[in-house]
């Protein structure tokens, strides 16, 4: 059985411990990205549906993407939330742009207009459009996810620092209450210990 953690240990143990958590989540949107737009970016049997000027704009956005996505979860692991709307933002961009160059290959969008096609039916299987949409909102969410719990760890981690500068947690005086407790808790225990071994040999 796991035992309870006192809250003020538990907090100042987060003062030495980076916020792994959040920081792998966007991590993992940089990965479900990634697999968006290697499967997109592989759609040449098409009659070159997609390698219009708009997949140049996505692929500008692919790589700002990328690399602010990495810095947020720098920033995350460090509980930091000043890009906290930023990633928020471009957390929810992800589930947008399903919307964009996935759904205009199964079916008739803005895109064909935009792109100056004529459209002919879909160009993607189900499978793969399915395959780009679950990369893109995977991505969205794992953002997002990792947006939130950094956002809430770094409030809870500013909280606790602000007790203990204005003295309202002592972390040296719970490490001696809880000392204390154990000691209270270890001579309570030493007779029952004590009995038992003096029992064991006659049973």
């Amino acid at each position: 059985m796991k035992k309870d953690v006192n809250p003020v240990i538990q907090n100042d143990i987060q003062r030495y411990k980076k916020n792994k958590l959040g920081s792998s989540l966007a991590l993992f949107g940089i990965v479900f990205a990634c697999v968006y737009f290697i499967f997109l970016y592989a759609q040449v049997k098409n009659e070159n549906y997609y390698y219009r000027w708009p997949i140049a704009i996505d692929v500008v956005y692919n790589l700002i993407f990328l690399l602010v996505i990495f810095l947020c979860s720098e920033q995350v692991k460090n509980y930091d939330r000043k890009m906290f709307y930023v990633q928020i933002i471009l957390g929810v961009m992800q589930f947008v742009r399903i919307f964009w160059l996935p759904l205009a290959g199964i079916t008739e969008t803005a895109y064909v207009k935009l792109a100056d096609i004529e459209y002919r039916g879909a160009v993607l299987s189900m499978g793969t459009f399915a395959i780009l949409a679950v990369g893109l909102a995977g991505s969205g969410a794992c953002v997002i996810a990792s947006a939130v719990i950094g956002f809430i760890r770094s409030k809870n981690l500013e909280n606790f620092q602000k007790k203990i500068e204005s003295g309202e947690v002592s972390v040296e005086a719970t490490l001696k209450e809880l000392d204390k407790a154990d000691e209270t808790t270890a001579q309570v225990s030493a007779p029952e210990t004590e009995k038992v071994a003096e029992e064991a040999p006659n049973a």
